[in-house]
């Protein structure tokens, strides 16, 4: 997974997206979670990880420039290279929602 990496992505957003891959992660271990990737894109981000019974997740926000921060995207996916998966399904961003992700 590569980092979008042109200068024309503002450091704002370059600082949010480090905090949020920590405190995501953070919640995701917590949850029993393995191998959590995330990649740092124009404004948006996404990324996947593996819960406790073996079902791979993908994971993205949509750009915070134009649709806010309050929601995540989450829905199975058959492979780390996998876009497309299965049923959207949608958890707030604060801690508690995250913490409660209910996970197969």
């Amino acid at each position: 997974m590569k980092h979008y990496t042109g200068r024309d992505l503002g450091q704002d957003f370059r600082s949010f997206f480090t905090n949020e891959k920590r405190r995501i992660t953070k919640y995701l271990k917590e949850l029993g979670c393995i191998n959590v990737q995330m990649s740092r894109q124009f404004y948006y981000f996404y990324g996947y990880f593996t819960s406790k019974s073996g079902q791979i997740y993908y994971f993205s926000c949509s750009d915070i420039r134009h649709f806010g921060y309050t929601k995540l995207l989450f829905r199975t996916a058959e492979s780390y290279q996998d876009y497309t998966g299965g049923m959207n399904q949608y958890v707030n961003v604060d801690a508690q929602s995250l913490r409660n992700l209910k996970l197969i």
